[in-house]
C-alpha cells in the first residue's frame, strides 16, 4: 500500500463489531482464537466483482488450506 493509504476491513456479517455485540466471542466459536485476518489481493477481487456489478456480498469459503471466494447478490 501507498504511504498513507489504510486497508480496508471487512467483516463476516455476524462478526462485525459496529453490528454485533457478541462479535469477539461468535469469532472465536466459529474461526477460533487467531485474528481472522486475510489478505486478499485488491486487483483479483476487483476483476471478480466487475463480472457481477449487482453483487451485494463476497462469501469466503475457508478448508483446512484454501480459500474460496464467491460473490453473491442478496435483495
Amino acid at each position: 500500500m501507498a504511504e498513507g493509504q489504510r486497508a480496508l476491513a471487512v467483516y463476516a456479517d455476524e462478526c462485525d463489531p459496529k453490528t454485533n455485540p457478541d462479535c469477539w466471542h461468535y469469532k472465536r466459536r466459529y474461526f477460533g482464537g487467531d485474528d481472522g485476518i486475510v489478505f486478499i489481493d485488491a486487483e483479483s477481487l476487483e476483476a471478480m466483482l466487475s463480472t457481477n456489478p449487482e453483487a451485494t456480498h463476497l462469501r469466503a469459503e475457508f478448508a483446512t488450506e484454501t480459500m474460496q471466494l464467491s460473490i453473491i447478490t442478496r435483495s
